[in-house]
């Protein structure tokens, strides 16, 4: 075999094989421009077993909630690799897609304290975060790809880490009363360097939740530090019109 033929053969086995194709560690999608993050392939700790939930409330003085009893238990899963948006999407990107497609804008758009260009955007379902998905080129996370995205793999309980800390994310305890613009918050960053997986607003996922409702994962501004744990799962009441503590961000797989 010629030099040049043995080193096509060889780059079209990387390519099938997927063995040395690094991917970038980020990305702009578009049209939406978003700056989305890679999250690798591998396997990482899912869940929380209910001894642990509790022992951790104890610990932090906090009370039993009946929706922590729907917590997926402790396991290992893998995923393949795939990117998602460092940021909740905002108002800004939000209006930009209105006005892109004629869609409906949100049932708060008449409410100016939340519709900052940067604050995530909220008053939308579920149909309304996956027409905006579709149009970006994205989709919506599944609920294993949003933990591993906000966890990495070392099972840790808040993005940041095992620290109790009620001050670095957008909850209950900061008494803001409504999203901030998305990454205020730094200090609250996953280890992958994706912006308020805890707290600021609860975000949809693909993944269903009882009698075919979906779930949604991360907190919001309402929430005490023990609601706003990786593991934490919910469903929204209103899928169709959304909250005004209810957003979303994207995913995309890996090309």
């Amino acid at each position: 075999m010629s030099m040049n033929k043995w080193i096509f053969a060889s780059v079209m086995l990387m390519l099938a094989t997927g063995t040395c194709v690094a991917q970038p560690a980020s990305i702009t999608s578009q049209p939406d421009g978003a700056e989305m993050i890679l999250i690798p392939a591998g396997s990482f700790i899912y869940g929380a077993d209910q001894k642990e939930i509790k022992t951790l409330l104890k610990q932090i003085k906090a009370g039993w909630a009946d929706i922590y009893g729907t917590e997926h238990p402790r396991q290992s899963r893998t995923l393949q690799a795939f990117y998602i948006d460092r940021y909740e999407v905002t108002n800004e990107r939000y209006n930009r897609f209105v006005q892109a497609t004629k869609r409906q804008p949100t049932r708060f758009a008449r409410y100016p304290q939340l519709n900052a260009p940067k604050q995530p955007v909220v008053g939308i379902g579920w149909g309304d975060a996956e027409a905006y998905c579709r149009w970006s080129g994205k989709r919506l996370p599944t609920e294993e790809e949003w933990e591993k995205a906000a966890r990495g793999t070392d099972g840790r309980t808040w993005p940041w880490g095992n620290t109790a800390n009620a001050t670095i994310y957008n909850g209950k305890g900061a008494e803001f009363f409504a999203p901030v613009a998305a990454g205020s918050y730094r200090n609250s960053d996953s280890p992958y360097g994706v912006a308020d997986m805890s707290g600021n607003v609860w975000e949809m996922t693909s993944s269903e939740w009882q009698d075919g409702a979906r779930v949604m994962r991360g907190g919001s501004f309402l929430n005490r530090l023990a609601d706003v744990r990786v593991t934490v799962r919910w469903s929204a009441e209103d899928e169709v019109r959304g909250a005004n503590w209810l957003g979303f961000r994207c995913a995309q797989d890996v090309k």
